[in-house]
């Protein structure tokens, strides 16, 4: 099988955007009064159904999973939670892997920072939370489209115990923990953060392999 490396990441941004401290500080300060969209809420209620079903076990969110291999993966690794995959394209998730996921397993269609929000709303908080890999939007105008620059952002700190990011954008890392540390000071419980590059022999998504195997370095952002 023939294989196309990935194209590094271009950016007319050479370092962290000057605008990172100023937005996460301003929706800190702001609710988001955007409306929940309907598939969005009935994704959650499901979510939430079946994590009740199951008697209410520690959950794990892994948010933008594309494909669900991750997902799956960490459903395996952690058996004693309920892992649920979200992603906002049903063709990314239907794919022959995911006809007979693990019990403890579930896919759904959904924005995250709509999941996110009504998370919040619920107080459901995660043990753990994935970002792999996200759009990295290089963009400067762009900052608001990153994780850490979404007015959802505050709402992605609340339900979470555990963040682990992993992107091949060096700058995205570098603003996300800065993002993270800014947020200290707000209402944050994270403390223990910490970015450094990342390698594995195991690639779990689609991008983390074809980032390896184009000899990319990998960044890698956990917060506790």
């Amino acid at each position: 099988m023939s294989f196309t490396p990935a194209s590094p990441i271009t950016s007319p941004q050479t370092g962290i955007h000057d605008n990172v401290e100023k937005t996460v500080i301003k929706h800190f300060a702001s609710t988001s009064r955007k409306p929940i969209a309907s598939h969005n809420q009935e994704a959650f209620n499901t979510a939430r159904e079946r994590w009740q079903q199951m008697g209410s076990p520690p959950a794990i969110l892994d948010s933008a999973c594309g494909t669900g291999e991750s997902s799956r993966y960490l459903a395996a690794t952690y058996p004693d939670h309920l892992v649920i995959g979200i992603d906002q394209s049903i063709k990314r998730l239907d794919n022959s892997n995911n006809k007979n996921l693990p019990e403890n397993c579930l896919l759904l269609r959904s924005e995250c920072t709509d999941f996110w929000r009504l998370a919040e709303q619920e107080q459901w908080r995660f043990a753990k939370h994935t970002l792999l890999y996200p759009n990295p939007y290089p963009k400067p105008k762009h900052l608001q489209r990153r994780w850490h620059g979404d007015a959802a952002w505050p709402s992605l700190l609340a339900i979470s115990d555990q963040i682990e990011l992993r992107t091949n954008w060096k700058i995205y890392a570098e603003e996300f923990h800065q993002a993270l540390l800014i947020s200290e000071n707000q209402q944050s419980r994270f403390s223990d953060i910490h970015i450094s590059t990342y390698l594995t022999d195991s690639p779990i998504t689609a991008f983390e392999r074809k980032y390896l195997m184009s000899e990319h370095t990998l960044w890698q952002v956990t917060a506790r």
